[in-house]
């Protein structure tokens, strides 16, 4: 792969879309501040000006349906991915070089040890097993900023130092039959206009391994949240929703479905997807949408409430759950459905903006669900609860 020399500066972070500008009156939308600590860029776009709305709590069952635990408490640390190959070994990484490994389900969480990680901000993990596991996101200090990635083959007991993937911030990545990943940045850097993805066939160990493919032409930023299915078919969106059908090697893309911006998206197979997205400035607020026939249409928001949608997770066609929140008002929860995504309920309010979610299938043909989260209190906590379906 092509080794870009370029130093990430900032991010074109506001789209050029057409419709814009018919608008008389646009104002900044402001999807979220990434990372939390420095440096601190605003994650936005331009867009039409709304009518500042006031939003209330979440409705939903007087008794939520499901019981979660908080099975951990981070104090000073930003927790945004996670990831369990087995029910009870787990893996969360976060910002200021952060590894946390749990092997009893999450009750107690223990540091890894990486050497010269204090200025690498890791925004997904992957366990293709209970040793191999990849660690994204990027670096920023004294020798620029560019994206990173990390292996262990041990179980965390060693580390592999940053390898880089180019100047575009990494965001989370994921692989599908052990051998094919995709890695997805966050948007465009210094005055590059196209946002890069990378991806692998070959397992990814080293950077040789890895190549870019030109996932947006129009300068956007992607949410942190994309789906990767088993027949490689990816869906990524925010400023822009797009797919590709040949493992991130190729991309086509469309507008936003919603008409602020998207940032997670899942997709349980080819037709059945749903995409969230939310902000934080003018208004908090968040939404999420449902299609059935593979993107072709969408339904209106059949989520818009006070917590900007950051995470979706769903064990089957119906059953599924979507959390979010703002750091800086220290709200946030998880929603849950059991129609598909028409319908929602608040499962468990937490006071912290829930950003990462993973299941794993245990006995009795149950789910044990894990969602992490952070918020604002004594300069940043972050929380992982449990629930099993």
């Amino acid at each position: 792969m092509p080794r870009r020399k370029a130093v990430l500066t900032v991010f074109l972070l506001t789209a050029s879309l057409a419709f814009s500008q018919q608008a008389a009156i646009s104002s900044r939308h402001v999807s979220r501040i990434a990372p939390l600590t420095s440096p601190r860029v605003d994650v936005s776009a331009e867009r039409p000006q709304a009518p500042q709305t006031t939003i209330g709590q979440p409705s939903g069952h007087a008794i939520p349906a499901n019981t979660w635990n908080l099975l951990a408490t981070l104090p000073g640390i930003i927790i945004h991915d996670v990831a369990f190959p087995t029910a009870t070994i787990g893996y969360a990484v976060g910002e200021s070089g952060q590894v946390w490994k749990t092997t009893n389900g999450g009750a107690n969480w223990v540091q890894q040890s990486l050497s010269n990680a204090s200025s690498d901000y890791f925004y997904g993990v992957d366990a293709l097993s209970t040793k191999k596991v990849i660690i994204t996101g990027f670096f920023d200090g004294s020798g620029g900023a560019y994206g990173v990635f990390r292996w262990t083959e041990d179980g965390g007991t060693t580390w592999s130092e940053d390898m880089s993937t180019g100047p575009e911030w990494g965001q989370q990545v994921r692989f599908v039959k052990g051998k094919d990943g995709i890695m997805m940045p966050l948007g465009p850097a210094g005055s590059d206009p196209e946002t890069t993805a990378e991806y692998t066939t070959d397992g990814g160990a080293t950077v040789s391994d890895w190549n870019s493919a030109v996932a947006n032409t129009d300068g956007g930023w992607f949410g942190e949240q994309f789906s990767f299915l088993n027949n490689l078919h990816a869906r990524a969106s925010g400023i822009n929703f797009c797919t590709s059908l040949t493992g991130g090697s190729a991309w086509t893309c469309g507008p936003s479905v919603d008409s602020v911006f998207d940032g997670p998206v899942f997709f349980h197979n080819d037709k059945l997807g749903w995409v969230g997205g939310g902000e934080i400035s003018p208004n908090v607020e968040g939404w999420l949408h449902v299609t059935t026939n593979g993107g072709k249409t969408w339904s209106g928001r059949t989520i818009d409430g006070p917590w900007p949608i950051r995470s979706i997770l769903f064990l089957n066609g119906k059953t599924g759950w979507a959390g979010g929140g703002n750091v800086y008002s220290d709200v946030g929860g998880m929603y849950f459905s059991t129609d598909g995504g028409n319908t929602w309920s608040v499962d468990v309010t937490t006071n912290a903006e829930m950003g990462s979610c993973a299941e794993h299938a245990i006995s009795g043909g149950h789910h044990q669900l894990w969602c992490a989260g952070f918020n604002y209190t004594n300069n940043f906590y972050s929380y992982i609860y449990s629930t099993t379906y």
